[in-house]
């Protein structure tokens, strides 16, 4: 046995730190790394207090600031007291900084106010919550608003501080007007003391329009003032009508520019805001008044009642009216001013005021002398004062035949504007003397050449094609008033104190030139009055003047007067007659007249002048054509032939009849019509005419029954027709006064007739048919 030499292992241990514990270490970072990810990405959570959960939904209604989308609503539920709800949001961490102590939120939803439209963009994506950030210290629990905030003030521009006694019908989002141009809007208000104060704000392109003499007042809703010399609506624009808005105008371009934050003062109205004068008045009676009456100087309104305070609180003591008098009439008042309260009334010297009756009671004023120191209250007179004016003027004299509707206090008018007024009436045997009064500074407007009429009232004209109706101005035709012009000569001279003038009735009477008087005698007065037309080619000529019976008391004698320009009217021959409205199946004619009432119209004569005609009953026949085709049909009976009664061809008018007579042995009636010129080459020597009028009527056992009739027209007031043979060559034609027999009746061959005969064509030249052969 061999021995062998064995060695044994030696285990020695190695020293370091085995790899395998790395592991641990890596997944303890891997779980760090995805703690800090996780809360990270987790936001912020804020808590939100509401009084109800309308239109807030878990995990859909977003958190939205500046139209991005920064957070969710996490969770909803309601609070311990069950009289609100708690909303958890999840913001971005990004926002974070913006999330402090007086940071605002509210629910976005739409709105519709008469301020206006908001959230219309949550119709389609929904409600959101979105904030306005604050100042202060970092929280995370808040109560969020009814309203969203008043706006943000990040808009660009120049923002101006308004004092206002009361807020009225403004809002916020209130436009800013200039010269009804939207500048700008209110962002806010407050109360501060005794005054709002109204926070606005002028877009930077429009900021040069503000300056330190620019003014503001109310601009709201509509206003309306009425009154007999008009209607005057004054409105701002739509938004300023439903939410209310502000007007402003700067007077002087030139004044430095207005600051940021620049105080100035809110009116509350235009007139104000003009720099109006306040004065007091004490009114014994102030019946009526309120504040907005009118206050009046010459017909003119100088300012409105601002304010009404009884005397001690006693309103039997009276009342002290407080009137915002408007610039430039500010300057003409002074110690001497009268005022006194107009108002309908009734007594026994007549009928005053009426012009209040739908302007409701006013002031009205006189001024005496230069404007100068204003007292500290007036006291008005019981009463209007006397007429006659204490100032420098020109008194004048007007004589009519009668007084008309004017009256003392009524206006003189040059070119429709008041220049004086009537001072006195005085009563004569022969008339009325009305004295007048010019002011001072229209005195040069009045020459001796000028004439007067009487400008009140209504005068009315026109028929069924229209109404024309004329009246100087709304008050003359309550008040009354006289006008007057001054005709354009040569070498003019002014009036004098004391000059006389004729008061004429209107102003066509005014005319240098005078018409024609002239005298008509009809059998009766009916449809004839004091002021009935006379009329030539539908244009008036005259007028009636006095009805009257002559002196054999069997006619009526009718005095009546041309105008200037017909009196060519007033010949021998002429022929006057009465136009009446004419109803029945054969024809209605004169259909203006019922509205107009009659008229007297005129055929005019060619004989010598003069001034008397005997008027006939009925309108006289149509006389003898000057142009076309003048022929006559002989007949045995005239039938329902008459004047006017349409001649046809193939059932197309082409003349009339235009009169009718028995034959010299009275053996046969002659009928005498006329072709138009254009048809007169259809009538030849063998034309054959008959009577077309009425219905003819043949019956047979066997036939039937045959019904012919031409036309509606000729089956009630009658008709002729005539027909052409169509012999080659055609027949010559006929001259003026052939004579043709009428039948009664139509030869059925007649009808079948159809000559070719060329008409003359006619031209339109844009205004009538000429003929063009």
């Amino acid at each position: 046995m061999t021995d062998r030499n064995i060695s044994s292992a030696v285990l020695a241990p190695k020293r370091g730190l085995s790899a395998i514990w790395l592991l641990p270490l890596i997944a303890l970072g891997i779980a760090a790394w995805l703690m800090y990810q996780s809360l990270n990405d987790s936001g912020l959570n804020v808590t939100l207090a509401f009084n109800n959960g309308s239109g807030i939904n878990v995990g859909k209604t977003p958190v939205i600031y500046q139209g991005i989308d920064v957070g969710h609503v996490q969770s909803l539920q309601l609070d311990d007291d069950l009289e609100g709800v708690t909303a958890t949001l999840e913001l971005s961490q990004q926002i974070a900084p913006l999330i402090k102590e007086n940071t605002q939120f509210w629910l976005v939803k739409p709105q519709i106010s008469l301020s206006g439209v908001s959230g219309l963009d949550t119709l389609v994506a929904g409600n959101y919550i979105s904030f306005e950030p604050g100042d202060g210290k970092p929280s995370l629990h808040f109560t969020a608003l009814n309203t969203p905030p008043p706006q943000t003030n990040n808009l660009p521009g120049l923002r101006l501080v308004l004092s206002a006694e009361e807020l009225g019908s403004l809002s916020v989002g209130a436009p800013l007007l200039y010269q009804k141009i939207d500048v700008g809007a209110v962002e806010g208000y407050q109360l501060k003391g005794d005054e709002i104060e109204i926070s606005v704000r002028i877009d930077p392109q429009y900021r040069h329009l503000v300056n330190s003499s620019s003014r503001f007042w109310v601009q709201s809703g509509i206003k309306v003032n009425a009154g007999l010399q008009g209607i005057d609506i004054e409105t701002g624009s739509i938004a300023s009508i439903l939410a209310g808005g502000i007007a402003f105008d700067t007077p002087v371009k030139s004044a430095p520019e207005a600051s940021h934050m620049a105080s100035f003062n809110l009116f509350k109205s235009h007139d104000r805001a003009k720099g109006s004068d306040l004065i007091t008045v004490f009114f014994r009676n102030p019946d009526g008044l309120k504040v907005g009456s009118k206050a009046q100087l010459m017909g003119m309104e100088i300012g409105k009642v601002d304010s009404l305070t009884f005397v001690d609180d006693n309103p039997n003591l009276g009342a002290n009216i407080q009137i915002a008098v408007s610039p430039p009439y500010n300057r003409y008042l002074n110690e001497n001013t009268q005022f006194w309260l107009v108002k309908p009334e009734v007594s026994s010297s007549g009928v005053s005021g009426l012009d209040a009756i739908i302007s409701g009671p006013y002031i009205n004023l006189r001024v005496a002398g230069k404007g100068g120191t204003i007292p500290k209250q007036y006291t008005a007179l019981v009463k209007a004062p006397e007429s006659r004016v204490q100032e420098p003027g020109l008194r004048l004299t007007l004589r009519s035949d009668e007084l008309s509707s004017v009256s003392v206090g009524s206006k003189i008018y040059y070119r429709k504007i008041a220049v004086g007024q009537i001072e006195s009436v005085d009563l004569e045997k022969d008339g009325v003397n009305i004295g007048i009064f010019i002011h001072q500074r229209y005195a040069h407007l009045v020459h001796r050449e000028s004439q007067f009429w009487n400008a009140s009232g209504l005068s009315i004209t026109g028929g069924l094609s229209g109404l024309d109706i004329h009246a100087d101005s709304l008050a003359t035709i309550v008040a009354g008033g006289i006008a007057f012009h001054t005709p354009v000569i040569k070498k003019p001279q002014l009036a004098w104190e004391g000059l006389r003038y004729t008061l004429y009735p209107d102003f066509q009477s005014t005319s240098d030139e005078k018409g024609r008087d002239i005298h008509l005698y009809f059998a009766t007065g009916n449809n004839i009055n004091k002021g009935t037309e006379i009329k030539y080619q539908g244009i008036k000529v005259g007028d009636v003047v006095a009805l009257e019976l002559d002196d054999n008391m069997d006619r009526v004698k009718v005095s009546a007067r041309l105008a200037p320009s017909a009196k060519a009217l007033a010949r021998a021959g002429s022929q006057f007659w009465v136009v009446r409205p004419q109803l029945g199946l054969i024809g209605t004619r004169n259909l203006e007249t019922l509205v107009t009432g009659s008229y007297i119209t005129v055929r005019p004569g060619y004989g010598s002048s003069t001034n008397e005609f005997v008027a006939l009953d009925n309108p006289p026949p149509l006389s003898k054509p000057g142009n076309g085709l003048n022929l006559i049909l002989t007949a045995a009976q005239r039938g329902s032939i008459k004047d006017g009664v349409k001649v046809f061809y193939r059932d197309i008018p082409v003349g009339e009849v235009f009169g009718y007579e028995l034959a010299e042995d009275a053996r046969q009636t002659l009928i005498h019509i006329n072709i138009e010129p254009r048809y007169a080459g259809l009538v030849r020597e063998n034309s054959q005419f008959w009577n077309s009028s009425g219905i003819a009527v043949k019956f047979g056992l066997f036939s039937g029954a045959t019904i012919r009739s031409k036309s509606i027209e000729s089956l009630l007031e009658g008709g002729i027709a005539f027909a052409t043979p169509d012999t080659a060559p055609l027949a010559p034609v006929v001259n003026d006064g052939k004579s043709f027999a009428l039948h009664q009746s139509v030869d059925q061959r007649w009808l079948d007739w159809k000559p070719q005969i060329a008409l003359p064509q006619e031209v339109d030249t844009g205004e009538n048919w000429i003929r063009a052969d």
